[in-house]
Order: C-alpha cells, then sequence, then structure tokens
C-alpha cells in the first residue's frame, strides 16, 4: 500500500465530509456553474467523439474544443499536431492493450511516442476521465493540493516514471473520493478546483 505523506506546507486538513459538505453547497450555490460549463458541461457528447469507431472522423476543429475543455494553454502548438497523429494517439491511449502506466507514459512523457505537441499529464488523464469518470481522476495541480490538504499525498510521486505515479495518484484519488462518497472522479476534479480557489479576503475591523 502507498504510504502517504503530509508536507508542512500543505496549508489546513480537508477532511473527506468537508470535502464532501464543500461540494454539496457550492453544487447548490451556483459556485459550480462557470467551471463546469467550461470543463464538464458537453462531456456526454465529447465522449462520443472518443468512441474507437468515431476517432477516425474526428476533427480538429472537435481536438482544439477537447484540449480547451481540458484546460489546455497552448493552442497554438496543440493545433499543430497533423490531425492524423492526433486521432493516433488518442486510439493508443484509449484503446491499446498495453498496460495504462505504459499507455500513460507514451501519450505524456516528453519523448514519448505519443506525445502531442502542448499536452501532457493534465489533458492525457483528463481523457480518461471523460471517457470513464468512474475509473480515472484528473492529474493536474488542483488534484495534487487536494491530496496534501487531505494528508494522503502519496510519498512515491516525486519519483518515477510518470505512468506509475498516475496509478499511485489514482489509488490515493479513489480512497479519497470512497471516504468522501463523491459520486465520480468529475465530482472529485470539480471538489479540488473548490478548495484550490483563493479565498475571499475579510473586511478589517472597524
Amino acid at each position: 500500500m502507498i504510504q502517504p505523506v503530509t508536507s508542512p506546507k500543505s496549508g489546513p486538513q480537508s477532511g473527506p465530509a468537508e470535502l464532501r459538505r464543500l461540494y454539496c453547497e457550492a453544487s447548490e450555490s451556483g459556485a459550480l456553474d462557470a467551471y463546469r460549463k467550461r470543463r464538464w458541461a458537453r462531456a456526454a457528447e465529447f465522449s462520443g467523439w472518443l468512441e474507437q469507431d468515431a476517432l477516425t472522423a474526428l476533427e480538429p476543429a472537435q481536438a482544439l474544443r477537447l484540449y480547451r475543455a481540458s484546460g489546455g494553454r497552448d493552442a497554438p502548438a496543440f493545433s499543430a499536431n497533423p490531425i492524423e497523429e492526433l486521432r493516433d494517439s488518442l486510439d493508443f491511449l484509449l484503446y491499446d492493450n498495453i498496460k495504462l502506466e505504459g499507455r500513460f507514459d507514451e501519450c505524456a512523457t516528453p519523448g514519448g511516442a505519443y506525445r502531442l505537441a502542448g499536452t501532457g499529464r493534465e489533458f492525457v488523464s483528463w481523457l480518461l476521465c471523460l471517457r470513464n469518470p468512474a475509473l480515472f481522476c484528473v492529474w493536474n495541480g488542483n488534484a495534487e493540493r487536494l491530496l496534501r490538504r487531505a494528508g494522503a499525498y502519496p510519498g512515491t510521486m516525486t519519483r518515477g516514471p510518470e505512468g506509475i505515479r498516475y496509478l499511485d495518484l489514482l489509488e490515493a484519488m479513489s480512497r479519497l473520493r470512497a471516504q468522501s462518497g463523491l459520486p465520480d472522479f468529475i465530482a472529485l476534479d470539480e471538489t479540488a478546483w473548490l478548495t484550490a480557489r483563493p479565498k475571499p479576503r475579510q473586511p478589517k475591523p472597524a
């Protein structure tokens, strides 16, 4: 079992019950609406584009929509990827029969055979989550900060291949999701975004 580590700089603890409360309150208040619209509102439609039979017809404009929804920040570099290479990369990531960690490595590691310009671990993990949010989490700075705040950051995350580190992160996030009772990893991604937002400043006493 992966041993969690808690950094002295990880900030206040965010226990499972607190995370669930935060998520439910934000869902009811509308605090998640803008983030959901930008990142997950078209999840069912986008997932359909990634069906294996549909990938052969994926257009550059569709691929760019996926990239922007994932949080990608280098659209010119991403748009320069030939569409055939992009289709091949997505097909390999989502449907090849080699182990997940191997597919993740080849798609997310610089120099990987299926790495696309302008992308990295967040785009790759977002695609996995989009296709199966019950099984795969998003790996980004918000996710890492969430685990640190919960005292559950894996001690192995600072070393090793990208694919193995993703498995370690996924194990820790799966445990946190189960403890908090959140419905899937999309909800956990939204909760990670909530906890990463700067808190409003309290007015100074008169």
